[in-house]
């Protein structure tokens, strides 16, 4: 008998995670029109997809947004909005507070629905395309002494906001948002004790949707994929 190409495998659960879709981008290079997250992709708005691929892979998974999006009731995945004390914060700036705020909200999320979970795992809605097998090569590298920070390397390119977190950095992470006026996910995550899986293969799987064209090509990669699962 043969074995299944590689295309037939489902997704795969490696660890006791929690999933964090990162969904309170203002997605300005889009353009007028939904919210970047509620931008449909297919027959679905993007978000969707990104929560479709990485749920089984998790031990559960919340999605921040701070806008309330009429699509996100539809993930059947709770969603919560940035910790009240950052949204103040973000009033007072006239701006949001980007990424950071987003993790934060999703540890202390874990940490109050899961005490015994040590990390999350986030990713930014506009990552259609997900390993299917992500967790299985991060969680290859978590290895004695852990890393603190684990985030994911394509070619030449780092994803900040895709990677595995402790938890216990959310004190540190509030402190740095609030009290220091930190925003760069790089720029607190090389406090700690950080590393990087370096992805094996191509860049495929880490296309961000952050224009008009570039969701033109997600459509049209998307439509490829489902032309050949109805061959």
């Amino acid at each position: 008998m043969m074995g299944k190409t590689k295309r037939d495998f489902g997704p795969v659960r490696a660890a006791a995670l929690v999933g964090v879709v990162l969904a309170g981008g203002e997605g300005r290079r889009m353009g007028p029109g939904a919210p970047k997250p509620a931008r449909l992709l297919g027959d679905r708005p993007m978000v969707a997809h990104v929560v479709e691929r990485l749920r089984p892979q998790v031990m559960d998974l919340v999605v921040v947004a701070n806008d309330p999006l009429p699509e996100l009731a539809t993930l059947g995945v709770p969603v919560i909005a940035d910790p009240p004390e950052l949204q103040r914060a973000a009033e007072r700036e006239g701006r949001r507070l980007g990424p950071l705020a987003g993790i934060l909200a999703g540890m202390d999320w874990s940490r109050a629905h899961h005490p015994h979970a040590g990390w999350i795992l986030t990713a930014p809605a506009d990552l259609p395309f997900l390993p299917l097998d992500l967790t299985v090569h991060l969680c290859g590298l978590m290895h004695v002494p852990e890393p603190d920070v684990l985030m994911v390397r394509h070619r030449r390119r780092r994803e900040h906001s895709l990677g595995i977190w402790s938890v216990k950095l959310a004190p540190d992470l509030r402190r740095a948002v609030l009290e220091e006026g930190m925003r760069r996910v790089e720029a607190f995550a090389e406090r700690y004790r950080l590393a990087e899986l370096s992805w094996p293969g191509d860049a495929a799987p880490f296309l961000n949707v952050n224009t008009p064209a570039e969701l033109g090509e997600a459509s049209r990669r998307l439509a490829a994929v489902r032309h050949s699962r109805d061959k």
